[in-house]
């Protein structure tokens, strides 16, 4: 079908906006808005509207949404001010001021509406209902702490790349029986179902949540959370623990089904395959190398999924950064060049924002990177990789209290998260960095502790050790490092603490030997 409107034809079939027989560069995002506009000329449709047409229903910020609504205009010509094609609507949404016209190709196309059900019964990316916490008491706490809970989980796991999010929160908030997982998923096609109830319990309130395989009917996951103070209080920590157990048993469960198909895997599952590997078995030079088959595979298959590029640009100028991968001049183009074409096809999806920053600042670009990796975290403020990617691209500038403020807030919202100790380690060198020796210790101790099989926190705790003159600590963990990557090289060492401390604490090793 071919959609005319002003000096525009939208192709739907060959995905194309041409202005007056030019192709128009045009983002898959913002084609799908222009596209939903052409569909109903003149209707106002809302930003929930959007939400659930562009989005698929996920949280997105407001922000997002302006930024798609800023690119549609500008493709067109249009603004703001101008607003000869799309108008606001002041407190309603936005519409199409112009006339569409349809151009009957060849064949002729059937137009079909397609449900949020629908399209998770087709997709093969993985789908989370969410069912409202329930409390089980009207205890004003109990009702608000459950109401909150729903919400801001579900902001949050916007963050896991492909996970849809249900529209459907509160389809099954108010039935007398609620139905068993099993029926959900016959009636909506999701993959898991995410429950949990809120009680009084001697002066604190107890959260009993559990998450099940819907297709199966099976729990994957329960655990019991307890909350005290006030209402926002209980709210802060309760999102982040339960958070904090539920990524990871998501990331299981989607690592499982993508390994159980016995088709041939498609560029999205095999994306969803070395993303949950790796944030499952953490980045090591194992896991690195076999999540950068997968994710060049990914994009071989589908050239124009953004994903796929992008976070194969990280796992490339990260593992180049601290010597994870092999051929360094070779990972460096190719990250930059995976780097260019995901921000090429993508640049308002928060997680390919968060990918393609780390790989530039990863690899030198660091100017760059900087106002990339804000954006990612003003459209989705939960992206915890973004956060901690700004706050090592500060460190690489010797902005020291800014890279502190980010690497911990990275850290607190994602506090089981695999990479911590990757994290942990460059949160402990800004301190270190900063003088602050005994919060630096602190730091290096727990990222060690994080991770048995990452050398970086070891090298930065030996240096530390060292400054603080504890050349048997130093040395002790130098040796650590070493056990875990026995060709650790003097550059691999002083790119991550300098080259005077890395010659002074190779230097104290050999006194030892």
């Amino acid at each position: 079908m071919v959609l005319s409107f002003g000096d525009f034809e939208l192709d739907t079939k060959r995905y194309e906006l041409r202005r007056n027989g030019q192709l128009c560069k045009t983002e898959p995002k913002v084609f799908d808005l222009i596209l939903l506009f052409c569909r109903h000329p003149g209707q106002i449709i809302s930003r929930e509207d959007l939400i659930n047409s562009i989005w698929k229903g996920r949280f997105v910020s407001d922000s997002t949404i302006s930024t798609c609504i800023k690119s549609a205009r500008k493709v067109l010509g249009d603004s703001g001010d101008t607003q000869h094609y799309i108008n606001t609507v002041r407190g309603r949404g936005f519409r199409l001021a112009v006339e569409v016209m349809e151009q009957v190709t060849v064949i002729d196309e059937m137009s079909t509406v397609v449900t949020a059900d629908t399209a998770l019964d087709n997709s093969t990316e993985p789908s989370l209902l969410i069912r409202p916490f329930h409390p089980l008491s009207s205890n004003q706490d109990v009702v608000e702490l459950a109401q909150g809970l729903t919400y801001d989980i579900a902001t949050i796991l916007v963050r896991v790349p492909l996970l849809h999010l249900s529209v459907q929160t509160g389809r099954y908030a108010d039935r007398g029986i609620s139905p068993s997982v099993r029926e959900i998923h016959e009636d909506s096609g999701v993959d898991y179902i995410l429950d949990a109830n809120v009680q009084e319990r001697g002066g604190r309130l107890i959260i009993n949540v559990q998450l099940a395989d819907a297709k199966s009917g099976f729990h994957l996951w329960a655990e019991q959370f307890t909350a005290v103070g006030s209402v926002s209080e209980m709210l802060d920590y309760s999102v982040i623990a339960i958070i904090a157990k539920l990524e990871p048993q998501l990331h299981r469960a989607i690592l499982k089904s993508t390994r159980s198909n016995e088709e041939e895997p498609n560029a999205h599952e095999l994306f969803l395959e070395a993303s949950s590997m790796l944030a499952l078995k953490g980045w090591h030079h194992d896991s690195f190398t076999t999540a950068a088959g997968l994710l060049r595979r990914s994009w071989k298959l589908d050239g124009d999924f953004a994903l796929a590029p992008s976070y194969l640009s990280l796992v490339l100028g990260f593992g180049k950064r601290v010597g994870l991968l092999c051929d360094d001049e070779q990972a460096e183009a190719e990250a930059l060049e995976a780097a260019e074409r995901s921000l090429e096809l993508d640049s308002m999806d928060s997680s390919v924002l968060g990918f393609s920053g780390c790989a530039l600042a990863d690899i030198g670009y660091i100017d760059r990177a900087l106002p990339i990796l804000k954006n990612a975290i003003e459209i989705n403020p939960a992206n915890a990789q973004a956060w901690a990617a700004l706050g090592s691209a500060y460190l690489v500038q010797q902005q020291l209290d800014e890279a502190v403020r980010h690497l911990s807030h990275g850290i607190s919202i994602s506090p089981l998260d695999s990479r911590l100790s990757i994290w942990g380690a460059l949160l402990a060198l800004a301190h270190m960095l900063s003088g602050d020796l005994d919060q630096a210790l602190q730091q290096g101790l727990l990222a060690c502790q994080r991770d048995d099989r990452t050398y970086m926190p070891r090298v930065v705790l030996a240096g530390i050790h060292l400054l603080r003159n504890e050349v048997r600590g130093a040395v002790s963990m130098l040796n650590d490092a070493y056990r875990i990557k026995p060709d650790l090289s003097l550059v691999q060492i002083t790119s991550l603490i300098g080259k005077k401390l890395g010659i002074s604490l190779l230097e104290a090793r050999q006194a030892k030997q």
